[in-house]
């Protein structure tokens, strides 16, 4: 797990684009209150661009995932890798009481299970 960076619903598509852009990750948790609200994928940019879409006008709370699938800091490799193919994500953010602790890429469980899956997140 990693420490996760994020945008606020308000925040315009274009500087969501440049923060993802510039920490070289591949999606971006919304957070209201330190909780997650909605999660955007560099996948949402390739429909955001074809659908002609005003990222400087428009915000992340307009284009956003709002059924944000997370998991606790207790899960472990399997199961964080059952969810993530389960429900076809890449990235899975991690809540601990509600609250935004990190997050988990695709990359990382590659990582992880050249050591072993029993390990916790």
């Amino acid at each position: 797990m990693r420490k996760v960076v994020t945008a606020r619903p308000e925040t315009n598509l274009t500087d969501v684009a440049r923060l993802m852009r510039k920490n070289r990750i591949g999606s971006i948790v919304i957070v209201k209150n330190g909780r997650p609200v909605g999660i955007l994928a560099e996948s949402d940019f390739i429909k955001l661009v074809a659908l002609g879409a005003d990222t400087k006008n428009a915000a992340a709370e307009d284009f956003m995932h709002r059924d944000v699938v997370t998991c606790e800091p207790s899960v472990t490799v399997v199961e964080a890798l059952m969810i993530m193919r389960s429900e076809r994500l890449r990235h899975l953010p991690v809540v601990k009481r509600g609250k935004l602790v990190g997050i988990i890429s695709i990359r990382d469980l590659i990582a992880a299970t050249q050591f072993s899956s029993l390990y916790v997140i």
